[in-house]
């Protein structure tokens, strides 16, 4: 046999003569989307990317091959679509000045969820995280790769559905791992029959996670929600929806109500306008009637009426109720479906929907007597007609209950309105919000933190201006553009941070008519700054230094020196008009001149049998493709990312440096590690829309 190579779908090895694989039929030839990786990329020295399996508004997942163990992984790729895009026949993603805020706040979202899911990697039925790095101005995740199926493909060849047996025996696990997540802080947002995958040993495997803003409706990303499965929460941004374990409760609850009656659930949505959804048990008598009560309170619309935690549910899901509570609940259920179909004749037809009565001989007789209004017959006797139900005639205490309760509503509303009033004659100031306060620091949690103020309007349309001290230029002009126009005038200030407003023309609570045009002052950042060293950096890592030290690369510029010895890229000396300073000098940003910065020209290094190629720098910055007067890449604020050794116990993390951070040193372990076994392959596709 002759060289081999690697398919880059099923990631096995075939005769690199062929280019169809043998195992899959995949086309070597296929095209692919130059928004994402181009297969056959070695990602961190060690990871071979293949072709992408899914995407979605937070990033995208290839199929992938450790080179180094041999195993078939899962690359998931930070790649938000609407913040960013790809440098042209390059990995490096590029991102708009515009939008940087943004992307830093998602991408340490990201990772922190990354770090929070390799902490339960020993957890079953969660899929692993091996590994996680920096690298191409983005962050990169490595998950095992997985032997199963969707379950929604288990369902469609075992009938389309489960008995209560099988759910009951396969599903237990899962809802441990849910709490599980939901004690770490993490809600999941997602589970459905195209996240749950299982094994052929009947296990189940939850994986799709993504930040909160990938499956949540304009929520700053592009948003992927599993129709059927989303609560009503979901598909509003705003902090009237909270979301939290109780989300996660209407999904495994919208799952089970699929696995148990193998009809896909109606969205929530659809629900709010009109809510017809079934009952489980009207669908499949052989389900429980009280598994069935228990998945329509999980799927209640209401987030406050659900079960609030995932125990809550599973305690009610295999507690045995009694022979009585069991009867009510059947005829609670029969009940309810008799209401809503109905209530769904009487849409259909114009006409009132007619009555069944029972006729008798004598009914002649009646018709001639004086006509009285007849009263309609008891709903219970339509049941009793077609099956033998039996039902107890209402007690006193009964009769009773539904004017108690009326009662008691009439006088909670009147109080209500009681206070309102009061409120409105005797309205105490207010404290002010919090969230209107200016803020001198631009950490990504205070970018994530920062809460939504909102805009009040009167009759005549005007509205009153809020506070924009302290926010981001960028955030606040896509924010309020429906509202305002900003018009920005960008000036160097030492007390606030790159792009953000410290000055606004119009005072906070005036009235302004809707699409004024507002001056805002924008800060160019500190108005001085001292040069920071150079010795033993890179020409990327030193411009990740001036950023911090508040040199904006307007302000500076790379020139390849002509003299001088020095590692290849890597900084000789700095002038400024044509006379050498030195670092810690004190820089002007507002003078109008330019540090020259030059160093090394790169070049090819060759050790033995290993090959490093360095950039030339000019070339790089003065592509067609690419300008760094607009656009910010790894160049920016990545440093090239050390290979860490990998422990058992939890999977190697390489920690991106923030923009604001100096280069970080390699992490090196006080004892080796123990040697992480290896394991079976595994196949397992992405998470993605449902397609039923």
């Amino acid at each position: 046999m002759g060289d081999l190579k690697h398919c880059y779908k099923c990631m096995e090895e075939y005769d690199a003569e062929l280019h169809v694989c043998p195992h899959c039929g995949y086309d070597e030839n296929t095209p692919h989307n130059p928004m994402y990786i181009a297969p056959g990329t070695l990602l961190h020295e060690k990871y071979l990317c293949g072709i992408l399996m899914e995407f979605n508004g937070e990033g995208a997942t290839y199929a992938g091959k450790d080179i180094t163990t041999g195993k078939k992984v899962q690359i998931r790729e930070y790649m938000p679509v609407n913040l960013c895009t790809r440098i042209k026949n390059r990995s490096t993603i590029s991102v708009n000045y515009n939008n940087l805020a943004k992307y830093k706040a998602f991408m340490a979202e990201y990772t922190e969820l990354g770090k929070s899911l390799a902490r339960l990697r020993n957890n079953q039925n969660i899929i692993p995280v091996l590994d996680m790095f920096a690298e191409n101005n983005t962050t990169y995740t490595i998950f095992e790769h997985i032997d199963g199926v969707k379950l929604l493909d288990y369902l469609k060849e075992n009938a389309g559905e489960l008995s209560w047996d099988q759910v009951s025996r396969i599903f237990p696990p899962l809802f441990t791992t849910i709490g599980i997540l939901h004690n770490a802080g993490i809600i999941h947002r997602a589970i459905s029959p195209d996240t749950v995958y299982i094994n052929d040993k009947g296990e189940l495997k939850l994986c799709g996670f993504s930040v909160a803003a990938a499956r949540t409706v304009n929520a700053g990303l592009e948003y992927q929600l599993f129709k059927g499965y989303a609560a009503p929460e979901q598909y509003s941004a705003s902090s009237n929806s909270r979301q939290g374990p109780w989300t996660d409760v209407y999904g495994i609850s919208a799952l089970l109500y699929r696995a148990l009656t193998g009809c896909m659930p109606i969205d929530s949505v659809t629900r709010l306008k009109h809510d017809d959804l079934h009952e489980p048990y009207v669908l499949d008598s052989r389900i429980p009637p009280h598994v069935s009560a228990v998945i329509m309170k999980g799927m209640n619309l209401s987030g406050r009426e659900r079960f609030q935690t995932i125990t809550e549910l599973v305690t009610k899901l295999f507690e045995q109720p009694s022979d009585a509570e069991g009867t009510a609940t059947v005829a609670a259920i029969e009940a309810a479906e008799a209401l809503k179909m109905e209530r769904m004749e009487r849409q259909k037809n114009a006409a009132p929907m007619p009555r069944l009565q029972r006729r008798d001989p004598q009914q002649a007789q009646r018709s001639a007597q004086p006509v009285r209004r007849q009263q309609p017959p008891r709903r219970e006797q339509y049941y009793r007609d077609e099956e033998e139900y039996s039902y107890d005639r209402p007690s006193t205490a009964d009769k009773i209950k539904v004017p108690i309760i009326i009662g008691v509503l009439l006088i909670a509303i009147l109080m209500i309105i009681v206070v309102f009033v009061y409120n409105a004659l005797y309205d105490p100031q207010e404290e002010e919000d919090p969230r209107k306060k200016p803020r001198s620091a631009s950490s990504v949690s205070e970018v994530v933190d920062d809460g939504d103020a909102e805009i009040s309007t009167d009759p005549s349309g005007d509205i009153e201006m809020p506070s924009l001290i302290g926010r981001f230029y960028s955030q606040t002009f896509e924010k309020w553009t429906e509202y305002f126009t900003l018009e920005p005038v960008y000036e160097y200030n030492d007390s606030y941070d790159m792009d953000m407003i410290f000055e606004q023309s119009v005072e906070e609570g005036e009235r302004i008519s809707q699409g004024a045009v507002i001056e805002v002052k924008v800060s160019k950042g500190k108005v001085s700054a001292f040069i920071p060293d150079f010795e033993g950096l890179t020409v990327a890592q030193y411009k990740l230094r001036l950023e911090k030290a508040g040199i904006p690369e307007d302000n500076y510029e790379m020139v390849e020196a002509t003299s001088g010895n020095g590692a290849p890229d890597s900084i000789t000396e700095i002038k400024l008009e044509d006379e050498k300073v030195n670092p810690g000098s004190m820089f002007n940003n507002k003078n109008g001149k330019k540090l020259t910065i030059y160093y090394v020209s790169a070049k090819t290094v060759n050790s033995g049998n290993t090959t490093t190629e360095y950039y030339d720098y000019n070339s790089y910055t003065t592509a067609a493709d690419y300008s760094y007067s607009d656009t910010t890449t790894v160049a920016s604020y990545y440093e090239e990312a050390t290979q860490a050794p990998v422990y058992t116990e939890a999977p190697v993390y390489t920690e991106p440096p923030a923009p604001a951070t100096d280069a970080p040193a390699p992490v090196v372990p006080d004892t080796p590690p123990a040697p992480v076994e290896p394991v079976a392959p595994v196949d397992n596709g992405g998470g993605g829309e449902s397609t039923e």
